[in-house]
């Protein structure tokens, strides 16, 4: 029988969380190609949410041992690391924590003349999980560039 989406998941894996982030990915483009600005929180809203999850992957690609521990079973010098993958929705920590893809999206920036870890950086330093609850409204042309910023990070995330 298959699975409904609200199951928890037992083990992230990169792979799957790269396909979800596709797919978060295309429902905001979805929204941004409606043109109604009623719909640019969403689409901005997901942008990020594509960031979180691909963050969120490259955590678990580097710490799988700790990715794979219940809550009772994480050593004090761990915690940090499981709640950024498990609980937190910090862009700016998760980032903190993974030097090697702002080494890798520095030099990368370098040899394309694009500066892609200035454009990460912006988006988890603005991006909140707060933000699906503000009653304030971005239009549909802000939502756009945002997607756009997320387009050209994404496959560097994956």
């Amino acid at each position: 029988m298959a699975g409904s989406i609200f199951d928890k998941q037992a083990i992230l894996k990169p792979s799957a969380m790269a396909t979800v982030a596709e797919r978060r990915y295309a429902d905001a483009q979805a929204l941004v190609s409606t043109k109604d600005n009623a719909r640019a929180n969403g689409a901005a809203y997901l942008a990020g949410f594509v960031i979180e999850i691909l963050l969120k992957a490259q955590l678990v690609r580097e710490y799988p041992e700790i990715a794979k521990k219940r809550p009772h079973q994480v050593e004090a010098g761990e915690r940090e690391i499981w709640a950024l993958i498990w609980r937190q929705h910090d862009l700016e920590a998760m980032l903190h924590k993974l030097p090697q893809l702002e080494a890798a999206l520095k030099k990368r920036g370098e040899v394309d003349g694009t500066a892609y870890l200035e454009s990460l950086r912006k988006i988890c330093a603005r991006w909140t999980i707060q933000a699906r609850y503000s009653p304030d409204t971005i239009l549909m042309n802000e939502a756009a560039r945002i997607l756009e910023m997320v387009r050209s990070l994404k496959e560097l995330l994956k």
